[in-house]
């Protein structure tokens, strides 16, 4: 079987190549989830929201106040982001042992309908945000990878 050196992207993020008889294809997903292809938000730092704010403010106790309800809005979009990714990593976490194997990550891609993804993919996946070392995801490298 000759694969082509054409690739095309499937939902969730891998590369498909197809024989040159288009009777078979080959998947290796490149990501764990799939893209949500939106842009993400800029990042507004804190001097230019203030600055932004002192053109309609009147005064500095006004602009005090403003910034503290935009500090509280902000934890709590942060600590609600947490929560959500405690969930999410719970689900691929299926032993519950604070990291992600190859082979729960198998299971929940093939749970999820992809069948072609072996261990050794997931292996390879997991190599791409393990930053220990230790052949596993936790919880801070999953959040990372989640955030960029």
């Amino acid at each position: 079987m000759r694969k082509s050196d054409g690739a095309k992207s499937t939902s969730f993020g891998s590369t498909t190549s197809s024989s040159s008889d288009e009777t078979a294809s080959v998947a290796t997903p490149r990501t764990v989830l799939p893209s949500t292809k939106t842009k993400p938000a800029a990042a507004v730092t804190r001097e230019e929201l203030e600055a932004a704010l002192r053109k309609v403010v009147s005064s500095e106790a006004e602009l005090a106040e403003m910034l503290a309800e935009a500090g509280v809005v902000l934890q709590e979009i942060t600590a609600a982001d947490e929560g959500e990714l405690k969930e999410t990593f719970a689900v691929f976490d299926a032993d519950g042992d604070g990291r992600i194997s190859a082979e729960e990550l198998r299971e929940v891609l093939a749970s999820l309908g992809d069948d072609r993804c072996s261990v050794e993919d997931c292996r390879r996946m997991i190599r791409g945000v393990d930053t220990d070392g230790d052949g596993f995801v936790c919880f801070e490298e999953f959040t990372r990878m989640m955030m960029h």
